[in-house]
């Protein structure tokens, strides 16, 4: 199964991540795409707890962030190899995200 989470303009703060991430539901062994297009400001907390929540204790499958500004998807990669998960997340940019 394929989740989809668009990001607002800014995003801050691992409470914010939690609650997003919470949206989705359980992502256990599916995708989830995250539409970064909109964002404008991420901070790295949040960027941290996102990936921590989804590839981590959520054991997504695959995280795809498509057109997060560059340093907001530094702060994904960075995250990623931090629980040894860099081979699950994929960075895209100007790729669509269809939503539902």
């Amino acid at each position: 199964m394929t989740r989809t989470l668009v990001l607002p303009r800014l995003v801050a703060g691992r409470d914010f991540a939690d609650d997003m991430a919470d949206k989705l539901g359980p992502v256990a062994g599916d995708t989830v795409l995250v539409d970064g297009s909109g964002l404008l400001s991420g901070t790295g907390s949040f960027a941290a707890q996102l990936v921590s929540r989804l590839l981590g204790g959520g054991h997504a499958a695959q995280l795809i962030v498509m057109d997060a500004p560059d340093e907001f998807a530094g702060y994904l990669r960075s995250a990623a190899e931090a629980i040894g998960a860099s081979e699950r997340l994929t960075l895209r940019r100007g790729v669509p995200v269809a939503t539902a």
